[in-house]
């Protein structure tokens, strides 16, 4: 148990174990602490930094280890930027306390307009001051080193569902599933409920205008002018409460009946993300030779009996219903043309590693082989991410 624990918001925390000083937390937390023996953990670190953000541990003024932690893009990420600009929202910025290395690829991949790393709390909070003060700023967190930011946004959007609960506290909205596209909904259902009652207003001020000059022209009695005003009352009312319906942007397609197979095959997908990984090790570990064969012709057996399996499934079921709800000439096409290119490769590699048997088949085939290891891993990531953000909105149940 650690003793006498410190703890500095968005650096790290220390305290004493077992008789030693002990410090967790980011190199400058560490450096404040007057620790800069890395203990030959430094060159480590700057290899895997581009992973994601690296925290350090160390004993007694010096780093004994490091831990480095990588954030992965949520899937919806992309999709989800892509419609706030369809809104109307011109600028994006990050606010991370990771590295910049690992936080500049995440922007660069979601086209960000900038990004800010290495920041505290109290830095989140100045760039939310500074974005405010040229236009209306929403911020999105879910953690508590950003619930200052969220009290400090003119809107605070709390992820609340994995968050904590100083952001949710903090936020003005408090989004209860962890979903980066109900942010959409959010801004959206705002939109519309703002241009609905401006609407209303004017509605009901231009028909009481009407009302009023026409009483003063002497053609209006008074019990039929409160009548009046009372039916422009109820009208602009009703007509206002036409916020409660979806606007015509926020409508998804209709969503794949269950027999479709849409939550089968993206269960099956972590599998197949596991099999690209699997081709990769396997092109890497080429180079001890021959003694890798049996490990490829395993991996072929998983392809053949994973993949292609999974593939067929999804033309014979499920890529001619999501195609009748997505509309067009032929919007499954290019997905069905990756599965041929994939067939294709699988079907070569299968080839190769009959010739990498032959004697004296290695030396030819092995070259060729790695290749096409590579090349099928590539292609399989593309599938999926394409295949998933396709088929992202056609959920057998509203997202």
């Amino acid at each position: 148990m650690l003793a006498a624990p410190e703890e500095a918001a968005g650096g790290g925390v220390a305290g004493e174990f077992e008789g030693g000083h002990l410090l967790l937390g980011s190199q400058a937390f560490l450096a404040k602490h007057r620790v800069a023996n890395l203990g030959g953990l430094g060159a480590s670190a700057a290899v895997v930094t581009i992973a994601g953000s690296v925290s350090w541990l160390a004993r007694d003024g010096r780093a004994v280890a490091v831990f480095v932690l990588a954030d992965s893009l949520r899937p919806e990420a992309s999709r989800t930027l892509r419609s706030l600009r369809a809104l109307g929202v011109s600028r994006m910025v990050m606010l991370t306390g990771d590295r910049a290395a690992a936080a500049a690829p995440i922007a660069a991949a979601l086209r960000l307009e900038a990004v800010l790393a290495d920041c505290a709390p109290a830095q989140k909070i100045t760039a939310v001051q500074r974005e405010s003060a040229t236009a209306a700023t929403a911020m999105v967190g879910d953690g508590i080193n950003d619930a200052p930011a969220l009290a400090a946004a003119g809107v605070g959007i709390a992820m609340g569902a994995q968050g904590t609960a100083a952001a949710a506290e903090a936020g003005d909205v408090v989004l209860l599933v962890d979903r980066l596209d109900r942010i959409v909904d959010a801004v959206a259902i705002a939109q519309r409920s703002r241009r609905i009652a401006l609407q209303a207003i004017a509605l009901g001020m231009g028909l009481s205008g009407l009302a009023m000059a026409t009483a003063a022209a002497g053609l209006l009695t008074p019990l039929a002018g409160a009548l009046l005003q009372e039916g422009i009352d109820i009208a602009a009312i009703l007509f206002a409460l036409t916020a409660l319906r979806p606007g015509r942007h926020e409508r998804a397609p209709e969503p794949l009946p269950a027999s479709a197979g849409l939550a089968e095959r993206q269960a099956e997908h972590a599998a197949l993300r596991g099999l690209t990984e699997a081709l990769r090790d396997a092109a890497e570990a080429m180079d001890r030779g021959k003694a890798t064969l049996p490990a490829i012709e395993g991996l072929e057996a998983r392809l053949k009996a994973e993949l292609l399996p999974h593939q067929r499934a999804e033309e014979r079921s499920l890529y001619p219903l999501a195609a009748e709800r997505l509309g067009g000439l032929d919007p499954m096409g290019p997905l069905i043309r990756m599965h041929t290119s994939i067939e294709v490769l699988v079907s070569q590699i299968g080839n190769l590693i009959v010739a990498a048997h032959a004697e004296d088949g290695w030396a030819t085939a092995s070259g060729p082989l790695r290749r096409r290891l590579f090349e099928l891993e590539a292609m399989l990531n593309l599938h999926l991410t394409i295949e998933e953000e396709v088929l992202a909105n056609l959920g057998t149940t509203p997202p």
